[in-house]
């Protein structure tokens, strides 16, 4: 286990708290929806909420026109793109001048600047493996608004730390398989057939303990984790050590109050993602979470 992976598992504890309000009142929200460019473009308009983050995962980049017009709906939006970029994919995703542009780590080698016929757009960048310091300057001459950071184990180190959190935008650290951290944090992309990569943790969780400021990171790294947020499942600690980081809380299954008025009343600064793609339950719940967001946000005990 890297020195990363030791210090998030060792520290990672949830610190007993006092019960939160009774009801869901909520000032803002943030879903990110990871979902399948294969859904109709009527349902993915139903997921279109005030604090909606649209992750489109495609399979290439000429779009139905159907769906880049349900892409503009949203106020925060990012589709994966693949070099080679035609001008046939530019001309289209002017329909939808919003969204922005997803990119695995893997097309930044493949020409300089080859999404730039989109125009100026927020950028998106998914790093798998290793993030050494010719990745993190491939990264930063994107100027991202986001990064997410998917380490093995092996690729989880002190240094790599060190450049995620230097790099410019939101940044989102997802350890997989390491006991009390990220304990599903599987892929945003699909795999070779689709297929979400998954990974659990069989080891118990660390004996809960209260949050102890100094213990957390030293000198730059403890500058840095409020610029870094943390993907954890529903359910992990997210008012425990690493102290001051925020945590992206992956959910499933129907919304539950209860739940999210403990998540919030600890972490008011969380955001949610849900891992949609196109199966026609899943979308069903999706927009159940939208719903019931919006109606938290409206200060209505019901959903719409």
């Amino acid at each position: 286990m890297t020195a990363v992976a030791v210090l998030l598992a060792a520290l990672l504890a949830q610190a007993p708290s006092e019960p939160g309000p009774s009801g869901l009142t909520l000032p803002g929200y943030r879903l990110h929806l990871v979902v399948d460019e294969s859904v109709d473009a009527d349902t993915l308009r139903a997921l279109a909420g005030s604090g909606t983050v649209l992750w489109l995962r495609t399979r290439s980049n000429m779009l139905r026109d159907s769906t880049v017009e349900a892409v503009a709906l949203f106020p925060e939006a990012y589709v994966l793109f693949r070099p080679p970029l035609l001008e046939a994919h530019a001309d289209q995703f002017r329909r939808a001048p919003r969204a922005g542009v997803w990119v695995g780590s893997e097309s930044l080698g493949k020409g300089v600047g080859w999404h730039s016929r989109l125009g100026p757009r927020r950028v998106a960048v998914e790093v798998r493996g290793p993030l050494d310091t010719e990745v993190a300057r491939k990264v930063a001459a994107l100027r991202p608004a986001r990064v997410t950071w998917l380490p093995g184990e092996a690729d989880a180190t002190l240094a790599g730390w060190g450049e995620l959190a230097q790099l410019p935008g939101t940044k989102v650290l997802a350890l997989a398989g390491v006991a009390g951290v990220a304990q599903a944090a599987g892929s945003l992309s699909p795999g070779p057939r689709g297929e979400r990569a998954e990974a659990s943790a069989s080891e118990a969780a660390p004996r809960p303990r209260p949050c102890v400021e100094e213990e957390v990171l030293p000198g730059l790294l403890r500058a840095a984790r409020s610029r870094v947020a943390l993907r954890v499942d529903m359910g992990a600690p997210v008012d425990g050590p690493p102290c001051g980081m925020t945590r992206r809380v992956r959910v499933s299954g129907a919304p539950d109050d209860a739940a999210l008025v403990a998540l919030f009343s600890r972490a008011p600064d969380s955001e949610l993602e849900l891992d949609v793609g196109a199966d026609p339950a899943a979308l069903a719940n999706a927009r159940r979470w939208v719903e019931r967001l919006e109606a938290a946000v409206r200060g209505d005990g019901s959903t719409r």
